[in-house]
């Protein structure tokens, strides 16, 4: 099948968000159904669009949708993150708290688990605090790809078109997955650095799987990397 690779407008962000919620809540244990226990309403798609809008005010980020070639139908989105310079410890720091600062000034929102939220958001800037370092990296913050459309090469496509960029920027990509992602990044160079447990939903454990592909792949820099294993 061949793709074609387009960048979202903004009048399809409801789109993006759409075909995020059918892949993500078609997997075993969806962290995305503890996130949004109520489903898919009005409030949670409100607030969805919301994070997404804000979300594209940053320059760094892309936000792009895999489309079969010939229909134009989207089969997979990403949203790829490049940070092109170092940040310090403190400068992130402050980032973080700034962010924890708008986020207690809120409203709850229906539909929205915020305890879950606001852990996997809190262990979420952690590991990318202790795994980065500040240093500047490419960072895919979602990649979904609908179910009618896996295992056809368009999560791949999505996932090659920012390493192609991260190559270009000299520098080194990671991620966070779930064991379902897991062969598909393994094969594009994706090394585990650490593994952690949200703890809010211990009963029912959801795994987070912090990744780096170095530059290009390049072995003598796996070192670099501490494999933790469960």
């Amino acid at each position: 099948m061949a793709f074609e690779i387009t960048p979202m407008r903004d009048d399809e962000i409801d789109v993006y968000n759409k075909v995020c919620w059918d892949a993500f809540t078609s997997v075993p244990d969806s962290l995305a159904l503890l996130l949004y226990p109520g489903g898919y309403t009005e409030a949670v798609q409100k607030y969805m669009r919301i994070n997404t809008i804000d979300s594209l005010s940053d320059k760094s980020t892309s936000y792009i949708f895999v489309r079969d070639i010939n229909t134009k139908q989207v089969l997979a989105v990403a949203c790829w993150s490049f940070q092109t310079t170092d940040l310090t410890i403190q400068e992130l720091l402050d980032k973080e708290e700034k962010a924890r600062k708008e986020r207690a000034e809120q409203e709850p929102i229906p539909g929205v688990d915020s305890a879950v939220m606001n852990d996997f958001r809190e262990t979420a800037t952690r590991l990318q605090r202790e795994n980065l370092g500040g240093k500047a990296h490419a960072l895919l913050k979602v990649l979904a790809t609908h179910p009618d459309a896996q295992r056809r090469g368009a999560g791949a496509a999505a996932l090659k078109w920012g390493l192609k960029k991260a190559d270009e920027l000299g520098v080194p990509a990671y991620l966070e997955a779930s064991r379902v992602g897991r062969p598909l990044y393994a094969k594009h160079g994706f090394k585990e650095v650490s593994i952690c447990w949200s703890s809010v939903v211990s009963s029912t454990p959801k795994l987070i799987l912090w990744s780096v592909r170095f530059v290009n792949c390049r072995s003598t820099l796996v070192s670099m990397a501490t494999r933790v294993m469960a």
